[in-house]
């Protein structure tokens, strides 16, 4: 586990002391070989020099280490000027890595349930393995991962620091806009204050506005992925593109990874190349992950002429965000999320994916432990059937290799694929 330990100190100019982390900088080597192998080429090399950056500069304690889960708005962060940690992330990169097996053993070995989501199981067993940076403040959301709130909150006892709940309720209404609003500036103002400096609502604006330009270059590349054949793999977009809407927006960084996106993924239009050579069938991917871990789903469609040309993660669901009124534009970014609130929402929208992207079936990820997805996925599907839409539901586990059958998987996507080729 250790082996990569001096080229992870060497490679990152990490200085000796920070070695309590030993295997932090485990995981921050391997990634390593393979930013060093991509930077400057790519919007994947863009994205792995961005997470491995900010890893090592929580580690080494240079600014308020803010732990924050997905969904929840990371403007507020940037505009603040603190080092944001994703353990979602990170454990997506362990499964990557081949290093989750170990860590959701210990975390169900120190009482965690093997029925909750298992990036959370995953992250927090890196945690109790000594991998995560140790945060100063703990953010988390109240909607769709209920997973994140239990575990932050044992985290934050655990480093004996604050955690601070986004209370989101149901309906996005104007009272609703107003608590969220008010919710995030109090807590812009306790975080500014323990940074021991005042609030700077202009800081916000710029990390406001840095969303915008990102989120016209996100508009644009999806606009793209509706060209036959596709020019973007699903592999991709539930990888690196999905990842950095989460926890991207507000950072300079960000534009540049759209950016770099964009612009290649117009070169393989304007050249006509796809993601699939000889794209037979366009396909929609529903729920925001897929396995993180070695497997053969998406190599598998993509060889048999099946290209995942959109997925619901990446859908720009927010309107542009108002820099003279950063709370209140931000609240409306979380209440407006279409997999929060009333399911009719979500089931609208993924028809709407569907019949906008022409494709030929969708595919909904059934992740286990996702209590919050799963719970509508065969709503969905009726719907889909009353618009002759083929769809399949998929079980699997993003996280725990545990919950993946090779065999089993690739039976239900062959079946998939033959009952899309008898519709032809």
């Amino acid at each position: 586990m250790f082996g990569q330990l001096k080229t992870a100190l060497t490679s990152h100019g990490v200085k000796a002391k920070a070695l309590k982390h030993p295997l932090a900088y485990e995981l921050m080597a391997r990634l390593g070989k393979r930013v060093y192998a991509s930077r400057g080429k790519n919007a994947q090399g863009i994205w792995l020099d961005f997470n491995s950056r900010q890893m090592k500069t929580a580690l080494e304690r240079k600014g308020l280490v803010v732990w924050g889960n997905a969904f929840f708005p990371f403007e507020l962060f940037y505009g603040l000027g603190v080092t944001p940690c994703h353990p979602e992330t990170i454990a997506a990169t362990a499964a990557i890595l081949g290093m989750h097996r170990d860590a959701i053993n210990c975390a169900e070995s120190g009482g965690y349930s093997s029925d909750i989501c298992s990036f959370y199981r995953c992250a927090i067993g890196l945690d109790m393995e000594g991998l995560l940076p140790p945060p100063d403040i703990v953010v988390s959301a109240s909607y769709l991962c209920d997973g994140a709130v239990k575990s932050f909150n044992n985290a934050s006892r655990k480093y004996g620091c604050e955690h601070y709940l986004l209370d989101v309720p149901y309906h996005h209404t104007e009272k609703s806009r107003q608590y969220v609003a008010g919710q995030l500036r109090e807590l812009a103002q306790i975080i500014a204050k323990k940074q021991g400096k005042p609030f700077s609502e202009e800081k916000l604006a710029v990390a406001l506005r840095l969303s915008n330009e990102a989120r016209e270059y996100q508009l644009k590349i999806n606009e793209l992925r509706k060209v036959s054949p596709c020019p973007l793999s699903g592999d991709d977009a539930t990888s690196y593109m999905m990842d950095m809407q989460f926890f991207g927006p507000g950072s300079e960084t960000a534009v540049t990874f759209y950016k770099a996106l964009y612009e290649e993924i117009k070169d393989r239009v304007d050249k006509g190349e796809g993601a699939v050579k000889k794209e037979r069938f366009r396909l929609l991917w529903l729920h925001y992950i897929r396995p993180y871990y070695p497997n053969e789903i998406i190599s598998y469609l993509e060889a048999n002429g099946a290209s995942v040309c959109f997925n619901e993660a990446t859908h720009v669901y927010w309107e542009p965000l108002d820099p003279e009124k950063p709370f209140q534009s931000l609240a409306d970014k979380v209440l407006s999320i279409p997999n929060g609130g009333p399911l009719e929402r979500r089931a609208e929208l993924a028809l709407k994916l569907a019949e906008e992207y022409d494709v030929d079936g969708v595919i909904h990820f059934s992740h286990w432990g996702c209590r919050q997805s799963c719970g509508g996925e065969y709503v969905i599907r009726d719907m889909m059937r009353k618009k002759d839409i083929p769809m399949l539901i998929l079980d699997g586990d993003g996280t725990d290799s545990r919950n993946y059958s090779k065999e089993q998987t690739k039976l239900r996507l062959e079946a998939f694929l033959e009952m899309l080729e008898a519709r032809r």
